[in-house]
């Protein structure tokens, strides 16, 4: 993790990432352009700052382009989160993550040159929606086609050898760790015994982790 990070942009996003880094001892510049939002929430951040980001000198003047990590929290101003974005992305800073409102918003943010473009409450979304959904007692989504779960190892798997080149061939899921009761989580192998009161981590897309936990015969 950067020892330093720049957050442009306050509102809810920004400040729950301010406070989550600060809580990691991560030093964190807080830059909005409304003044009585960072007096309100000055301990969120080490050090902030009132500037007009859409400006690059403003930018400079703050030390922006010297940063090595720069968070773009504005969201639903489009004009000013892409004006921001391409000056921190002309400044050269080699890591730079964006929130997006949409999908065009996403688009042009990685046509800019953004490193990391966010969605938080699209992301959000679909976790809440497969938690729902399905069996998963967690799910957390690695990319727009690769997740991994947690679940409880269904019957079908207790108890005996599991193939799993089989496993994969047919359901395009791979068990990847497994924890006993009393135990901590250890990698799964070929030669694992699972039983019904084990917890399993299985990786794939989440349309196969979905179909898997609803029918999770091999």
């Amino acid at each position: 993790m950067d020892s330093s990070v720049t957050v442009i942009g306050l509102g809810r996003f920004g400040l729950a990432l301010a406070r989550e880094l600060t809580g990691y001892g991560v030093e964190v510049f807080g830059i909005d352009n409304d003044e009585k939002l960072l007096r309100e929430h000055s301990t969120d951040c080490t050090d902030f700052a009132v500037a007009d980001t859409s400006d690059p000198q403003a930018l400079r003047q703050l030390g922006v382009d010297e940063a090595r990590c720069v968070v773009i929290g504005i969201g639903s101003d489009l004009e000013s989160s892409i004006l921001t974005a391409s000056n921190v992305v002309e400044f050269g800073v080699p890591n730079i993550w964006a929130k997006a409102d949409s999908d065009a918003h996403a688009r042009i943010l990685t046509q800019i040159g953004v490193h990391h473009v966010l969605r938080p409450e699209r992301d959000t979304g679909r976790r809440v929606a497969h938690l729902l959904g399905g069996r998963f007692e967690n799910f957390a989504e690695v990319d727009s086609d690769f997740g991994m779960i947690k679940m409880s190892t269904p019957s079908i798997l207790s108890g005996k050898t599991i193939d799993v080149d089989r496993l994969w061939s047919n359901r395009r899921v791979h068990i990847v760790a497994v924890k006993s009761t009393g135990q901590g989580w250890r990698p799964f192998t070929p030669d694992t015994q699972l039983t019904v009161s084990d917890l399993i981590v299985i990786g794939g897309s989440p349309t196969r982790l979905e179909e898997f936990a609803q029918r999770p015969a091999q």
